[in-house]
């Protein structure tokens, strides 16, 4: 009875993975006379839709921007109280003061990539690309300095926490 069974679900397993594998639906070939879109247009709404990346890109680091001066401030208050409590706060005051310079020397970066998107160079008023060659160039120069701009704060802003996490490891174990 058992050896039954095992061959009937087995049997049926095999039954529904061959089933599984069969196509559901036909695939068709466009037709000789079927509008397509011309390739120069593609390539324009890809250029069109990166340059709104960019954009949503820099506005974001344009908010964390707003927000950095509230918490550089508010890791100035942490570690003023752990010195308060005897902690060694040097590493993270280093760390601190590193990514405050940082945040400094990243700025005119992020100011450039804001001319740029101003300018819109071959993107004419509504954003739509008018000249995909200098389109494309200005959404490369645009990735290139955001990039820039994130990399270049990347390794303060880690040193900072993992410095702020080991004061705080070192005032638990006081």
């Amino acid at each position: 009875m058992n050896n039954k069974l095992f061959k009937l679900i087995s049997v049926l397993v095999l039954m529904a993975l061959f089933a599984a594998a069969l196509p559901t639906q036909t695939a068709f070939a466009a037709g000789l006379n079927q509008d397509q879109q011309p390739p120069e247009r593609r390539g324009a709404q890809v250029v069109e839709r990166r340059f709104k990346l960019e954009q949503r890109r820099y506005d974001g680091q344009g908010k964390a921007f707003e927000k950095s001066a509230d918490l550089l401030e508010k890791a100035q208050e942490i570690i003023d109280r752990a010195a308060e409590n005897d902690l060694d706060t040097s590493a993270a005051q280093a760390a601190l003061d590193s990514l405050e310079k940082a945040v400094e020397g990243v700025q005119p970066l992020y100011d450039q990539a804001g001319d740029l998107i101003d300018a819109h160079a071959g993107f004419d008023a509504d954003g739509k690309a008018a000249d995909i060659e200098a389109a494309a160039e200005t959404v490369e120069k645009i990735h290139k300095l955001l990039d820039q701009v994130r990399d270049d704060i990347h390794d303060e802003r880690e040193a900072l926490q993992h410095a702020l996490w080991d004061l705080f490891q070192a005032g638990l174990k006081k």
